[in-house]
């Protein structure tokens, strides 16, 4: 079967250890260029919806951070290196735990404190909902505790449901063509089913992503291409706006 992060978990561990040789002169800018240029290097594309925003590699740095943190224990080896560079992941993981906690006005003020605008806004709910999710795609977390997360999240912040919802659309989307790229889906009957299941078990049965929508992940994040996608999806040759909103 075909293993869909193997090769950014190398990646990750091989920049991880330059960045550990290197943190004094290093800063998170550096860290992020340093980043795309190695993706660009080794043909991998951030972890993203349909868009390519300018802040995503900025953004990816959470898969280094995950990785570092939940696979490695770097955090304990190197916590310089964390508070220096990975601070604004630091400060997102522990508003989650506040907010697992039930302290939202603890959360708000950590989210504040890394938000480029000073504010609790969309990006960064999506920016916050980043790390579960790039823990559980990547084993460290189970399904249980990720929607659980997405929960406590939807309900500490009603201003931002919409949010929510947007990146439980991208997280659905994300499964279903990381599923296709393992070969464990082959029609479009049980895409649907899988799909379908998922949003339930989840608790957002609404909120499931178009074909097109799954098609433009796949082809992102896994490199697929539009010949083996087409067995499974529907997708028109020239594709219409869904209206689908990013996951940001």
């Amino acid at each position: 079967m075909r293993q869909p992060h193997k090769k950014r978990i190398q990646v990750a561990v091989s920049i991880l250890s330059e960045v550990a040789k290197r943190v004094n002169e290093l800063d998170r800018g550096a860290l992020v260029d340093y980043l795309r240029k190695t993706y660009e290097k080794t043909g991998l594309s951030p972890i993203r919806g349909k868009t390519l925003p300018p802040d995503i590699y900025d953004k990816e740095l959470t898969t280094l951070y995950v990785i570092g943190k939940y696979g490695l224990g770097l955090a304990q080896d190197y916590p310089y290196m964390f508070s220096k560079i990975f601070y604004v992941e630091e400060n997102l993981d522990m508003a989650l735990d506040l907010i697992l906690q039930g302290d939202i006005e603890g959360a708000r003020e950590k989210i504040k404190s890394v938000s480029p605008t000073g504010v609790v806004d969309g990006n960064m709910i999506a920016r916050l909902l980043r790390i579960p999710l790039t823990k559980f795609i990547l084993g460290f977390m189970s399904e249980d505790e990720f929607t659980r997360i997405l929960h406590a999240v939807y309900n500490a912040f009603p201003e931002e449901k919409k949010t929510v919802k947007s990146y439980v659309k991208f997280f659905i989307g994300l499964k279903l063509a990381e599923a296709i790229y393992r070969g464990e889906i082959r029609s479009r009957e049980y895409k649907e089913a899988f799909k379908r299941a998922l949003a339930i078990r989840i608790g957002f049965p609404k909120t499931t992503p178009s074909d097109e929508y799954v098609k433009a992940v796949a082809e992102a994040v896994f490199n697929m291409s539009k010949k083996e996608l087409s067995r499974v999806l529907r997708v028109e040759e020239e594709e219409k706006d869904t209206g689908e909103e990013e996951d940001k």
